[in-house]
């Protein structure tokens, strides 16, 4: 299989946007390139080892911050909670050290993320929170037009180099752009932009280390009356969505032969 054909068949999406980021060192003139071999593509086992991060964001139309009380921010995670807020004319930022949960509103989005290394998602409900905040904002002043998932994950590669792994996914020649670069590739980043009926993806692969990637995954969800779920299904579809990623790394590191 072709990777063109394999990508299609792999996203059944509506669209694909691929966006690159790659890091060189200028070659010496003087210095002999290697010959150009065409990539056989990866194999390897691929393992989710630690969720680094997970968030909802909700983005409305506008977001007037007057009209929310920051005090009920204070309330969240009970009485025993010591958070600290930042109440600002253009940001409401309430930290929760013990977690760490970070709530942001501003710039027409409500932003609930947790910061802190963890095995799987889900030990903080998310999903309550974010039902919470949408309803300090006044639904006469505001309305929600999009909510999305944002995931951070670190990934082991067990038997490839992870930096060559994302390389040999994407460029079946790394030699042609080498050449044109007159540099050699040290790093390689890209970013896929792809759409399954009406739930935008954003993913990025960064390698990190020998046998690390780490990979962001946003889920976003933007239609005409669109309304947040209630809580048993946004907790659904938030673990659903993080298992669609789990799902898909293997399958984009395997090669069919």
């Amino acid at each position: 299989m072709n990777q063109q054909t394999r990508y299609r068949s792999l996203f059944s999406s509506q669209f694909v946007v691929l966006t690159f980021v790659a890091i060189c060192t200028i070659l010496d003139p003087a210095r002999s390139k290697k010959p150009s071999i065409p990539s056989e593509g990866c194999n390897v086992t691929v393992e989710i080892s630690t969720v680094l991060a997970q968030n909802i964001t909700l983005l409305y139309d506008s977001l007037d911050l007057q009209a929310i009380d920051s005090s009920e921010l204070k309330k969240f995670m009970g009485s025993q909670a010591k958070p600290m807020v930042m109440d600002m004319p253009e940001m409401i930022v309430v930290v929760y050290p013990a977690e760490p949960l970070v709530i942001q509103m501003g710039d027409r989005r409500t932003r609930i993320t947790l910061q802190q290394g963890s095995h799987d998602i889900g030990e903080l409900p998310l999903w309550e929170i974010a039902l919470k905040c949408n309803q300090l904002v006044a639904k006469t002043k505001s309305t929600l037009v999009a909510y999305g998932f944002n995931y951070d994950v670190g990934v082991i590669l067990t038997s490839e180099n992870a930096n060559e792994a994302v390389l040999d996914l994407f460029i079946s020649d790394s030699q042609v752009i080498e050449d044109a670069l007159e540099g050699h590739i040290l790093s390689f980043v890209p970013r896929l932009i792809f759409q399954q009926d009406q739930t935008r993806y954003d993913l990025v692969l960064e390698p990190m280390a020998e046998q690390r990637i780490k990979v962001h995954l946003n889920a976003h969800f933007e239609f005409e009356g669109i309304v947040l779920p209630h809580k048993d299904q946004l907790k659904a579809s938030f673990h659903e969505e993080f298992e669609y990623l789990a799902s898909i790394l293997p399958r984009l590191f395997k090669e069919e032969k």
